[in-house]
């Protein structure tokens, strides 16, 4: 097994691509699941498959920000990726454990160095696990 490829998931259903042969087949897949191993039914070669079931896509991006809570606590998170409507990032261990960042929870962000890729928008906490935080953009 190689390295992980993404697949865009849509109605439960995605479009398989073997990464050894490029045998091409659709399959359907369960509504909780996120990765999946799939082995080629043409030379079988097994791929780790990542399962994307976003509407928009996000893009990676990754670099330290600033998260500012509403309560003006500051705290340095890594971000990973981001979208129209959304970003995806990662805590430190230490406020993971600590419970810190919660669901429903409003946050700011302030990146030295692009202060343009997040301006002044306000996210909502949507996702809380572990580590990886995701939020969605306030309008």
């Amino acid at each position: 097994m190689g390295r992980t490829v993404t697949f865009r998931v849509i109605n439960n259903r995605m479009r398989f691509r073997c990464s050894a042969c490029g045998f091409r087949r659709n399959t359907p897949v369960q509504a909780n699941m996120r990765r999946k191993n799939i082995r080629c039914y043409k030379c079988g070669a097994i791929t780790k498959c990542m399962l994307n079931r976003r509407a928009l896509p996000r893009e990676l991006q990754s670099g330290k920000v600033v998260m500012i809570t509403n309560e003006g606590k500051e705290m340095d998170v890594n971000l990973y990726d981001v979208s129209m409507d959304g970003i995806g990032f990662d805590i430190p261990i230490r406020a993971a454990r600590a419970r810190t960042v919660t669901v429903g929870q409003e946050v700011r962000f302030r990146c030295s160095w692009n202060p343009r890729l997040l301006g002044n928008a306000r996210f909502v906490v949507k996702n809380n696990n572990g580590q990886r935080i995701g939020a969605k953009k306030i309008v």
